[in-house]
Order: C-alpha cells, then structure tokens, then sequence
C-alpha cells in the first residue's frame, strides 16, 4: 500500500497539465569501449527506427562514475504514449550478440519532463534529488536558468520525473544544466563561487531539496534523428 501511495505522489504532486510534451526511454549501461560502443549505434539506427524514436542519443559519465564505462542511451519520444509502446516494439535486454559485445546493460527507465527546455545536448551536471515541493522548486529553477542567462552564460536546466523507474531511480528527479560545453560549465561554476547575484536563487531551491542522491558529470550528444 505504502508503494501505490509513493507512486501517486510522484504522479500527481505536479500539475501535469502544465508539464511540457514528450518523454525520454533510457538504458543504463556499462560500456566496455565507449567510442566503439557509440561508433557501433551511429552505424546501426535499425533500433531507433523501429521503434519510432523521434531522436536519439547518448550520456557518458565524465566525473562522479559508479564504473569504468558508465553511460546511457536515450530516445525522445513526442508523448509518454510512445515511449511505453516502444517497449513492445523492441527489448534491450534480449538483443543482438554484437551489441551484447559492446556494453552490459544495467537497467532501464522512462522520464518525463516537468519543465520546458531546450533539447540540446552539450556538458550536462546531473543531480538525482529528493524534492519535498515540486512545483515550487519547478518555479524557482526556472528563475535560477533566466537570471544565470541574463548574467552572460547559456545554461538550459531540466527537470524529469521517472516513471517505472525501479530502485535506482524511484522517489527522485533528475535535475539537469546543460552548457554547450565542460568550460562553460566550468565558467558559471566560477561565476556562482565568487558571488554572483543569481547564486541566491539556487540557495533558495534548496529549501525543496531533502536530499541530493547523486551528483554527477556527463557528455551528451545526439547520435540519431528521424527522417
């Protein structure tokens, strides 16, 4: 009982009618060469295409890594709808031996957005948090993404709540700010450290935060996109 109740408040807590469109399918996997891995998928979009993916693209832990070649696969999808019925259009987990060469799969899990942003990969700071409020932390990142832009940097933050997320991912977000690359993810660390007026606004979402889960460095990329 106390598990269905769980999964109603992540599912409800938020106003969905003011949630963005769209969801993300994501495969965890430990990669036994990343490049080949990520070479063999640019290669190979059979998958992707099979099973609808608007886009698709790929996360590699940079800082912060549980394993040696942590990483993951995500496809776009325009609905939730989508995204769940590629699951019965294709298994990861019961797949092709060259692609069982190449990486161990660790688990999978659908997101979706509860805030607008701007889909464009780059040097992205992951967070896994425990959000006591939501919404209320939804209203306040925002602030914090318009002032840190005002201020000179291009920096898109996203918030995705997991759906079938397993022990890895229930009863948390995962907050994203992405910059188009590792040094101007660097230069706005720099900026908030020597007191940029915008660092109040993130001390104030804290106060949503009950606890940060993990913490995390990734380089993204898109590696396909539908015709």
């Amino acid at each position: 009982m106390n598990n269905l109740k769980i999964f109603f408040v992540l599912i409800f807590t938020f106003n969905m009618s003011a949630a963005p469109e769209g969801a993300f399918n994501t495969l965890m996997v430990k990669a036994k060469d990343v490049n080949a891995y990520v070479d063999y998928m640019k290669s190979n979009t059979g998958p992707f295409e099979a099973i609808g993916a608007d886009m698709a693209g790929v996360c590699v832990t940079r800082s912060g890594n549980d394993y040696k070649g942590q990483m993951f696969v995500w496809n776009a999808f325009p609905s939730v709808e989508k995204a769940l019925a590629a699951s019965d259009l294709y298994d990861p987990m019961n797949t092709s031996d060259d692609f069982n060469k190449l990486r161990k799969v660790m688990y999978s899990a659908t997101f979706k957005p509860v805030k607008d942003f701007d889909l464009k990969p780059g040097s992205e700071r992951l967070w896994r948090l425990k959000i006591n409020n939501l919404p209320a932390y939804v209203k306040k990142v925002t602030q914090l993404e318009k002032a840190i832009n005002d201020a000179g940097h291009e920096m898109r933050i996203g918030v995705f709540t997991p759906i079938a997320g397993g022990k890895e991912e229930t009863g948390m977000y995962h907050v994203r700010a992405i910059s188009n690359s590792a040094a101007e993810s660097g230069a706005v660390l720099d900026d908030y450290y020597d007191g940029a007026a915008w660092g109040r606004i993130w001390q104030e979402s804290l106060k949503y935060v009950d606890e940060v889960v993990t913490d995390t460095m990734e380089k993204c990329e898109i590696i396909y996109t539908a015709d």
